[in-house]
């Protein structure tokens, strides 16, 4: 099963109007492009924050805890440009809580009731300092005594890291002794489409659980090129839809888990020969959760003296069956197929999925499709099953 989180905040860092807040863009930029004057490059980070507490109520509706769920970033690139074969995406942990603010990139004169380049825009305190704009590298906060420290440049963010990871001593059981997973989640590209699809489970689990008994504020991500890729000549530009998007590709952030269940007295469908019919309503409120019937029978079925109507004879899909969801106009895969998340379950009616309707955005036509795995072969199946999701 799946849940869709939409982000709740998001703005871009841009280098070359050190001042400027962009909190109501359409727009997230990442990369770093020539300066208006030619020769310098400057560089361009973005924020992004989702509600950990949606997240924490998504948990106890399904009745699922966090350690069987995985979480995935998804951006959508509106714009690329300059890009070169391969090039790398950070998800680092932004170290300091950021105002959103009401500017644009294209205000004249600029906006800077938010976070900007040079500044966070919202009062901090950590470890007896604080301020407003963004922590220099020469200030390096330690969070509650544990090996995890915020630190920054001065200018484009801040982040947290660990002092001595990748130290181990098995005499002595510290914190500052361990890998701390999620800090910096990242995703590389190479000849491939540009959107985002970064698994950051363990970014989530960190600010739900914190680590060694200290909580970990979730102040969102810093999404920047890589370090040696901001170092380098690359002027790779990628522009992604913002939360303030007209279109459907709202930065989202996706739930997976398995709560599929397969037990059945039903007798398997002949792989070579079958049909599929489900019983699904054209229309669902999106407040509705609902338990969507995919029921299968032989298309040339044997006649027997036991079996009076074998063309009704509803039979089971394998256990290797998968499904995805599609936006019906713009054909993008609203969930994509996971061979671990994405089980089609079975019981003694017939094959069925569990969907929270609160996941799509109502007043459009979503696009039910099924995978079939069996060893290597792999068979798709799209009966143009369709269902309609409103207010």
């Amino acid at each position: 099963m799946f849940r869709i989180f939409y982000a709740e905040s998001d703005a871009t860092l841009y280098e070359h109007k050190n001042t400027a807040n962009t909190g109501l863009d359409e727009i997230l930029e990442v990369g770093q492009r020539l300066a208006n004057s030619g020769g310098d490059l400057v560089k361009s980070r973005s924020l992004i924050k989702f509600n950990m507490s949606e997240i924490q109520t998504a948990l106890t509706k399904y009745s699922i805890s966090l350690d069987k769920c995985k979480f995935v970033l998804q951006l959508f690139t509106s714009h690329a440009k300059n890009l070169p074969s391969e090039y790398t995406i950070n998800a680092t942990i932004a170290g300091q809580p950021f105002q959103n603010g009401t500017g644009f990139e294209s205000s004249y004169p600029i906006i800077t009731n938010g976070s900007s380049w040079i500044s966070a825009a919202v009062s901090w305190s950590l470890d007896n300092q604080d301020g407003a704009n963004w922590i220099s590298g020469s200030q390096d906060i330690q969070i509650n005594s544990s090996s995890l420290y915020v630190t920054g440049s001065g200018n484009g963010g801040s982040w947290l890291y660990q002092s001595g990871s990748g130290i181990f001593n098995s005499t002595i059981f510290n914190q500052s002794f361990f890998h701390q997973p999620g800090l910096d989640e990242n995703e590389s590209f190479s000849y491939r489409p540009t959107d985002i699809y970064m698994d950051v489970t363990n970014a989530i689990n960190l600010w739900i659980n914190g680590t060694a008994g200290n909580t970990v504020d979730n102040n969102g991500f810093l999404l920047k090129l890589s370090d040696s890729d901001e170092a380098s000549n690359n002027q790779a530009d990628i522009r992604f839809f913002s939360r303030e998007t007209h279109t459907i590709y709202v930065p989202r952030l996706l739930m997976l888990f398995d709560d599929s269940s397969y037990s059945s007295s039903l007798d398997l469908v002949d792989s070579n020969s079958y049909d599929i019919y489900t019983k699904i309503k054209p229309e669902y409120k999106d407040v509705e959760v609902t338990k969507m019937r995919i029921f299968s029978r032989d298309k040339f079925p044997s006649k027997s003296a036991t079996n009076l109507f074998p063309i009704q004879t509803v039979k089971r899909l394998p256990e290797t069956t998968y499904y995805a969801i599609k936006d019906a106009s713009t054909n993008e895969y609203i969930i994509q197929f996971d061979n671990i998340y994405n089980k089609v379950s079975c019981d003694s009616t017939s094959n069925f999925i569990v969907v929270d309707m609160n996941n799509f955005m109502p007043e459009r036509y979503y696009h039910l499709q099924f995978k079939i795995k069996d060893g290597i072969t792999e068979e798709y199946i799209d009966d143009q099953i369709y269902f309609k999701v409103v207010r």
